[in-house]
């Protein structure tokens, strides 16, 4: 018996142990609140086993009275200890329902009869020890383990609930032993004359209780009595004190295991950061990727835009290629430029995407007139919205369509300090645009400046070209008719004294040489003539340009032509490029015309792929005379054809030798551009 009461206290002992270490743990699960009345109940419930354990054994009888004094103080602060633990753990863990404020109603008439009946029993001649343990069972140990049962499966209703299977089978043992406490400790109590555990012989019973008598002896004396410690023996033949050390025991071993779920919700708590730490990891390196994914693509993009710009390509088709890259990398759902007109008294749109196409603006004025874009226009400043404008204030800012704009950004373009026009996007969701798409807003405003400079630039180098050409034929006919002119007036006066001395004869011979100059002057003038009406504004293209130069040079100077334009598709030649290649051809015919003697005068243009892109490769053959092109006396001409053709990074080579024809061979390398996905649209 001494053992069992020693185990029965060890149990309680551990419990309380396990509660208070677990009680210094990290954890916000709802038990923890509970664990220092657990932790409490456990320490004086296992204070109370082992001061039963020192009354049996009798070794100490000369405190025998106070042990027993203590030994009912113990087992009454353990029953209200336990009753408060039970209290916490049915209505702090999970707060009751709303109609559970009516149970202290309902209950207050049987506990107020519970009460009176215990006072009676005090007052029935017999040692106190024996009524105050077994109203101390009945009224706390009893509900305070019921209590305790039912907030524990409580929780495993609950955690079930969440899907936390692993919690909920912890608390559900827990919850089971509590109940089969509250049987054992609560329940079974010393036989008495009341309540369930009435008897006959009370008095042996008494005596028992205080001598030391064990219960087996007393089996005679007690003869009616049932849920009191002697039926109990009756009906399982194993002692109240085993049942009861095997409940300390169970309490012990489920509740220990049920203060797992603090170490099963930080497990689940660690799970749960690292998947944070994977997620926010895994973003992050998403977020990189596409931010180096997003830098890539705007690099590529003002790469492109700005070779496009050193090959001269038209501006048109330049802001066609930003305005469509704007679109694409900002995923907007409009896109505008507008530049100042000449006047600079209107901003005029000239180029718009709405989503799905682009359009250039040409043949008519649209004025922007928005007060955004006018404030930045005066102000030099980018604008950026941020949700909070009114929708009134986007009037203006997106054309041909209804659809109201809810953010946009809008950026100057300056050239020189001197603001030119502006940029903008618009969406018609309300998601403001972050301050990454302003920035690359404003590199691309940047291009579409240098991109009208160079347009510009451009101009001047072919209104530059064509100055050149008319100040070569005026040379020409300097050199070439105003001289014959010259001639003509000399000889004239010539003609007059021959005939005044009647030397027909040679007067004649002058005549013959006076109308040789002026069939080469003649021939001269339509040759200066036909190069001026062949130019680059005719919309006809190069390829019909050079075929009808051809057929006029062979009609006026009696030479048979052959043309082949071996070119697909477009030719990408910069308009500075075709330029110089129409004045290479053209220098080359009058060459022939003036000193080849040619019957026939055959031109190729065809497109080569070389290693470093496509090219434009023309030859010019005649089978004429030839020369030595070492020391010839054209070397000012044909150098000036070098120079054409190495300024637009070309090259030239003259192939020819007395009796076998010329050839000229002239590479001009072309425009390498990436096609637009989508088709420009002019408006008219």
């Amino acid at each position: 018996m001494i053992l069992l009461y020693f185990f029965y206290g060890l149990a309680f002992e551990g419990l309380g142990l396990a509660a208070y270490l677990q009680l210094r743990r990290e954890g916000d699960f709802p038990l923890k609140k509970e664990l220092p009345w657990l932790a409490a109940f456990g320490f004086v419930g296992g204070a109370a086993g082992w001061v039963d354990m020192f009354l049996t054994s009798g070794s100490l009888d000369e405190i025998t009275n106070i042990l027993s004094i203590l030994r009912v103080s113990l087992h009454l602060f353990t029953g209200l200890i336990l009753l408060r633990f039970g209290w916490g753990m049915l209505n702090n863990l999970n707060p009751l329902p709303a109609w559970s404020i009516f149970i202290p109603g309902i209950l207050i008439v049987p506990i107020a009869f519970v009460i009176t009946y215990a006072v009676t029993t005090f007052i029935t001649p017999s040692p106190i020890a024996i009524p105050i343990e077994i109203w101390t069972r009945y009224l706390l140990y009893l509900p305070g383990s019921l209590l305790a049962g039912i907030g524990f499966l409580r929780q495993w209703h609950a955690q079930r609930k969440l899907g936390l299977y692993d919690v909920s089978n912890l608390m559900l043992g827990a919850g089971l032993a509590f109940l089969f406490e509250a049987v054992v400790m609560g329940l079974i109590v010393p036989a008495a004359p009341y309540g369930p555990a009435s008897y006959y012989n009370y008095d042996r019973v008494i005596h028992n209780a205080f001598s030391g008598e064990s219960i087996e002896a007393s089996k005679q004396y007690s003869l009616a009595a049932w849920l009191d410690y002697q039926s109990v023996l009756n009906t399982t033949g194993i002692p109240i004190e085993i049942w009861r050390m095997l409940s300390a025991v169970i309490v012990t071993f489920f509740v220990v295991k049920a203060l797992d779920v603090f170490e099963a919700i930080r497990k689940r708590q660690v799970r749960a950061l690292q998947d944070e730490r994977d997620r926010a990891q895994r973003e992050s390196f998403e977020a990189q990727i596409l931010a180096r994914q997003t830098a890539e693509n705007w690099t590529n993009a003002l790469v492109n835009i700005s070779r496009r710009i050193a090959e001269l390509e038209h501006v048109d088709d330049i802001l066609i290629y930003i305005v469509d890259t704007v679109q694409q990398l900002l995923r907007t759902n409009f896109v505008g430029v507008a530049i100042q007109n000449q006047e600079n008294s209107n901003l005029e749109l000239k180029c718009y995407s709405n989503g799905t196409d682009i359009h250039l603006v040409a043949n008519i004025a649209v004025a922007v007139t928005n007060p955004l874009i006018q404030e930045v226009m005066r102000s030099s400043s980018p604008y950026r919205s941020r949700g909070s404008e009114a929708i009134e204030v986007f009037d203006g800012i997106c054309f041909f369509t209804n659809a109201p704009v809810k953010a946009t950004v809008i950026v100057p373009l300056k050239l020189d300090n001197t603001n030119i026009g502006t940029l903008w996007i618009a969406r018609f969701e309300a998601d403001p645009f972050p301050e990454t798409d302003m920035i690359w807003l404003e590199s691309m405003a940047d291009q579409v400046v240098i991109a009208i400079q160079h347009g510009l630039m451009t101009s001047q180098l072919q209104s530059l070209s064509i100055v050149q050409e008319r100040g070569r034929i005026a040379r020409e006919m300097h050199d070439g008719l105003a001289q014959v002119l010259g001639y003509l007036n000399l000889q004239t006066q010539t003609l007059g004294s021959l005939l005044n001395q009647g030397k027909v004869e040679k007067l004649q011979d002058e005549l013959t040489q006076m109308r040789q100059a002026i069939q080469t002057a003649h021939a001269d003038v339509r040759e200066n003539i036909l190069s001026l009406r062949t130019t680059l504004a005719q919309e006809k293209g190069l390829d019909a340009a050079v075929e009808e130069y051809l057929t006029e040079f062979g009609i006026q100077m009696g030479i048979k032509t052959k043309f082949a334009f071996q070119v697909d598709g477009e030719l990408n030649l910069s308009s500075v490029a075709e330029v110089q290649l129409v004045c290479i051809l053209q220098e080359a015919l009058t060459n022939i015309r003036k000193h080849a003697q040619a019957q026939q005068v055959d031109v190729l243009i065809r497109k080569e792929k070389h290693g470093d892109g496509d090219h434009i490769h023309m030859q010019v053959m005649d089978d004429g005379i030839g020369f030595q092109v070492a020391g010839s006396k054209r070397n000012f001409g044909l150098q000036t054809m070098r120079e054409r053709a190495e300024s637009v990074s070309g090259r030239l080579i003259i192939k020819s030798g007395h009796g076998g024809g010329t050839r000229v061979e002239c590479t001009l390398p072309c425009l390498q551009p990436e096609r637009l996905q989508k088709q420009s649209v002019v408006l008219h």
